[in-house]
C-alpha cells in the first residue's frame, strides 16, 4: 500500500501535524528549564501552543492541494462515476467508480431499448427483442422470457423465446411455472427477485400487464453472488419495460387486424353501392320514359294521368337517391371529378326546386350582394341542392317557407366565394346531430321519427360533392328553430349586363 492512496495520505497529515507539537510539550515539561521559570507557566504554554498553531497552520498549507485533488476525484466519481486520471483513488473507490461506470451503462442501454422498441411490429417479434434488450442491459446472456398467458394466443404463442427471431419459442415446464409462482429468499422487489428450489437459484423478473398478459423473464443464478438492491430494481424497470412493449404491440396487432377487416367491409360495401346503383339506373330511367309517354297518351282520364305522374315522380326521385349512391361509391374510391364550368346558380336552385314537386311548400331566392358567377360542376351542384332542399322539404311543416340566399363573401386575402344558404323552418338539430350530421348512414331519432324511410346518405354525398368541386358546407342549427346550411364554392366576379348574358343550358343527368 503506498503514501499516495488519499486515506494514508491523510493519516501522515494529522500524525505529522499533531505529534510533534505533543512530544515538544512532554519533553519542556519534564526537563523544567530555567527559562520557564523566568517567564512563568502560563506564558510558557502560551508559547508552546503558538508554536504547535504555526506548525499545523504549515502542514495544512503543504497538505492543501493534495487534499483538494482528492476532493475534486470525489466530486468528479459522484458526478460522472469516474475519477480523474492519476487521482490516486483506493480500490474500494475505484470500484465504486466501476460500478457507477456500469450503473450509468445499463441505464443508458435501457432507454435505448425503451426508444426502439418495436411495438409496431408482430408481438413475437417484439417478445424476441425484449430478451435481446435484457441481455444487452444487464451484459447477462442468459435471460430466458417465459410467456405464460396471453389475451390472443394467435398473436402470441405461450412459449420460452429467447433473442434470436427466427426460432421457435421452447416450450413450458415445471420450472418456469414453478419460478413464476416462486417466493424470493430475503426482503427483495416482488417484481424481481432471488428465488432458490429443486432445479436451482433463478433471478424472476415479473412481466405483466392487467389480468391477461402473464410472463416472467428468467437467468439461472447458481453459484453467482446475490444480486444488489439496486440490481433488483434494474431488473424491475426492465420487466415493466417488456411488459409495457408487449401490451402495446399485443393491441397494435389486434387494431391493425380489425383496421383489415373494416377495409374489407367497407370495399366490399362499396362494391355492392357501385352495382346496385348501376342495375337500377335502367330500369328506372325506363319506367320514367314509359309513363311520360303514356301521359301523352289519348283517352287517358285525369285520374289515370295522375297516376302517371305520380310514377314519373316517384321514378326520377328514386333515380336522384340512386345517384347519390353512386356518387357515394365514386367518392370513396376516388373515381368521381367534377368538370369546372362557370354559370348563374339561381337558375339552378330553381331547376332543382321544380323536380322536387313540393307543391306544400314556397321558395324564396334571394341574390344579394355583387354580380358573380359560380365556377363548378352545374350537375353535381343541382344533385347536392337536391339532397339539401329536399331535408328542407322533409323536416319542415307543409306551408312553410324554404329560403336560398345567394351573395358573394370573402375567403381569405383577395378572394371571393360565393354562398348558397338555404334555410328552413323545421324541427332544427340538437349539438349531437348537427355534429354527426355529415356522416355517412347516421340519422338521429327525430330523423327517424318524422322520415321513416330516409336512407341517411344525403349530406354525406353532398359534403363529398361540394369538397371535390373545391367549396365547402356548414350547417347551423337550433331545435324547433329550423336549419341553415351553407354552401361555399369558388367564384368569378362580372357586370350585370354580363351575367344576363350568360344562359344555363345545363341539364343534370344524374
Amino acid at each position: 500500500m503506498g503514501i499516495g492512496r488519499p486515506s494514508l495520505r491523510l493519516l501522515a497529515v494529522l500524525l505529522t501535524a499533531a505529534l510533534p507539537p505533543l512530544v515538544a510539550f512532554g519533553l519542556l515539561t519534564l526537563a523544567e528549564p530555567t527559562w520557564m521559570e523566568r517567564v512563568g507557566s502560563l506564558l510558557s504554554v502560551l508559547i508552546v501552543a503558538g508554536a504547535g498553531l504555526l506548525w499545523i497552520a504549515l502542514i495544512a498549507v503543504v497538505a492543501a492541494r493534495p487534499m483538494a485533488n482528492d476532493t475534486r476525484s470525489i466530486v468528479a466519481l459522484a458526478e460522472r462515476g469516474m475519477a480523474s486520471t492519476g487521482d490516486g483513488l483506493s480500490s474500494a473507490q475505484r470500484r465504486l467508480a466501476m460500478t457507477l461506470e456500469d450503473r450509468n451503462r445499463q441505464i443508458s442501454d435501457l432507454a435505448d431499448l425503451i426508444r426502439v422498441a418495436p411495438i409496431s411490429k408482430d408481438a413475437t417479434a417484439v417478445a424476441h427483442a425484449m430478451v435481446a434488450g435484457a441481455r444487452q442491459v444487464t451484459g447477462d446472456p442468459t435471460w430466458l422470457l417465459a410467456i405464460l398467458r396471453v389475451p390472443e394466443t394467435r398473436d402470441l404463442e405461450p412459449g420460452v423465446y429467447g433473442p434470436n427471431v427466427e426460432s421457435a419459442p421452447g416450450t413450458l415446464d415445471e420450472v418456469h411455472r414453478w419460478a413464476a409462482t416462486a417466493e424470493g429468499r430475503g426482503p427483495s422487489p416482488r417484481d424481481a427477485r432471488l428465488v432458490a428450489g429443486p432445479w436451482g437459484a433463478f433471478t424472476i423478473v415479473d412481466v405483466a400487464a392487467g389480468d391477461e398478459l402473464r410472463a416472467i423473464l428468467l437467468a439461472p443464478w447458481e453459484g453467482r453472488p446475490d444480486p444488489s438492491p439496486a440490481e433488483l430494481n434494474l431488473f424491475g424497470l426492465i420487466g415493466q419495460h417488456a411488459a409495457t412493449a408487449l401490451e402495446h404491440a399485443l393491441l397494435y396487432t389486434r387494431l391493425r387486424v380489425q383496421t383489415e377487416e373494416l377495409n374489407r367491409m367497407a370495399a366490399v360495401q362499396t362494391d355492392f353501392l357501385r352495382g346496385i346503383t348501376h342495375d337500377l339506373q335502367t330500369p328506372l330511367t325506363s319506367i320514367r320514359a314509359v309513363a311520360s309517354e303514356l301521359q301523352q297518351s289519348k283517352g287517358i282520364d285525369n285520374t289515370a294521368r295522375a297516376d302517371l305522374e305520380t310514377i314519373a315522380q316517384q321514378a326520377d326521385r328514386l333515380r336522384r337517391m340512386v345517384g347519390q349512391l353512386l356518387a357515394v361509391s365514386r367518392l370513396e374510391v376516388g373515381a368521381l371529378t367534377p368538370v369546372q364550368e362557370v354559370f348563374r346558380a339561381a337558375p339552378v336552385v330553381r331547376r332543382t326546386w321544380d323536380a322536387l314537386r313540393a307543391a306544400d311548400h314556397r321558395l324564396v331566392v334571394e341574390e344579394e350582394g355583387p354580380a358573380h358567377l359560380v365556377v363548378a360542376d352545374p350537375d353535381r351542384l343541382e344533385q347536392v341542392l337536391w339532397a339539401l332542399m329536399d331535408n328542407a322539404v322533409k323536416y319542415s311543416p307543409a306551408g312553410s317557407t324554404i329560403e336560398v340566399h345567394l351573395g358573394l363573401i370573402n375567403a381569405g386575402v383577395g378572394d371571393r366565394a360565393s354562398e348558397i344558404a338555404i334555410r328552413d323552418h323545421g324541427v332544427g338539430m340538437d349539438p349531437t346531430t348537427r355534429a354527426n350530421a355529415f356522416e355517412q348512414f347516421f340519422r338521429s331519432d327525430d330523423a327517424r321519427r318524422l322520415v321513416p324511410d330516409g336512407s341517411g346518405i344525403g349530406l354525406y354525398a353532398a359534403r363529398g360533392l361540394v369538397v371535390a368541386m373545391g367549396g365547402g358546407i356548414s350547417i347551423e342549427s337550433e331545435p324547433k328553430e329550423g336549419t341553415t346550411v351553407r354552401l361555399t364554392l369558388p367564384a368569378e366576379t362580372t357586370d350585370e349586363e354580363a351575367i344576363g348574358s350568360w344562359a344555363d343550358t345545363s341539364a343534370s343527368t344524374t
